[in-house]
């Protein structure tokens, strides 16, 4: 949804008029639900970090948080409440120029930075950087305990340092890819303070909101190839499916049978021809 909502206004203006600076309405529905797909996409995967540590966790009671029912309400409560956080998009979007966004309002446009900044950026950072160090001492004092109680023959699980070698890539991915995202948004609530902006100024700040935009579009897309890359499981795994799905799916099994060593039988079957004539066949089974 990122991408088509994204990219597809963009490619779309390649041969067509700027649908965002056409309509008003769109120019307001394209900003909020993307802004809402961006937020979505980063708090799912710091929830996801929440999770892994629940699971990871010696007590019972954080273990119980790692639940179906559980995520299933919590996906609920997030998509609730940033259809609400962004909804000041839906009133304070306009058009001015070739320009769709907060313009005029200094105010909505400093909130709008203050929530991108603290909401999509510090806040899953940090959770996620957090989770990573707590699920990191939880596999430490497993595998630590699992040697004590093995007595020197425990070996170290290679499944688990995948499992945080893919935590750890994310997070390394979504600091990266959001990191210019943020400080546009710096650049952009400095540059709503000087009214009369040049022609070259404007320029400039829709080359970098172009360019804050692309890396915003990479995070959500990245997920199969990091875990690709640092994982060799997923990759057996992904492997095992791909040739599930592409390889020969109707083969023929011979039944084979209690009492015989694999002959071949022939016996005889008597039908019918087009003109009603009894006609015995012969008939080869596999036992």
């Amino acid at each position: 949804m990122t991408l088509i909502i994204g990219i597809g206004p963009v490619l779309y203006t390649l041969n067509n008029p700027d649908p965002q600076i056409q309509s008003l309405l769109f120019c307001k529905l394209r900003g909020y639900i993307f802004q809402i797909c961006l937020m979505l996409s980063r708090w799912f995967v710091a929830f996801a970090c929440i999770d892994r540590f629940a699971l990871t966790s010696d007590k019972i009671t954080l273990r119980n948080f790692s639940k179906p029912k559980i995520a299933y309400r919590i996906i609920i409560i997030i998509i609730i409440f940033w259809s609400i956080i962004c909804s000041h998009r839906l009133i304070f979007y306009e058009i001015k120029g070739s320009h769709c966004g907060i313009i005029n309002n200094m105010a909505a446009a400093l909130y709008h930075s203050l929530y991108v900044i603290i909401g999509g950026g510090i806040f899953p950072a940090m959770i996620m950087i957090i989770c990573a160090y707590f699920i990191r001492r939880n596999l430490a004092h497993k595998h630590q305990r699992r040697a004590q109680l093995s007595l020197g023959d425990y070996q170290r699980n290679p499944l688990d340092q995948q499992v945080l070698n893919i935590l750890f890539m994310q997070i390394i991915c979504y600091i990266i890819f959001t990191t210019p995202q943020l400080c546009n948004l710096v650049f952009n609530t400095i540059s709503i303070m000087s009214p009369d902006r040049s022609n070259e100024h404007l320029a400039v700040e829709s080359f970098l909101n172009f360019l804050a935009e692309l890396m915003l579009y990479l995070f959500p897309v990245t997920s199969f190839y990091l875990y690709t890359l640092t994982s060799r499981t997923f990759r057996k795994e992904s492997i095992k499916f791909f040739r599930s799905v592409i390889g020969p799916k109707n083969r023929i099994i011979p039944v084979i049978g209690g009492t015989t060593d694999g002959h071949h039988l022939e016996h005889q079957k008597t039908t019918t021809n087009a003109c009603g004539v009894p006609v015995k066949i012969s008939v080869m089974e596999i036992t």
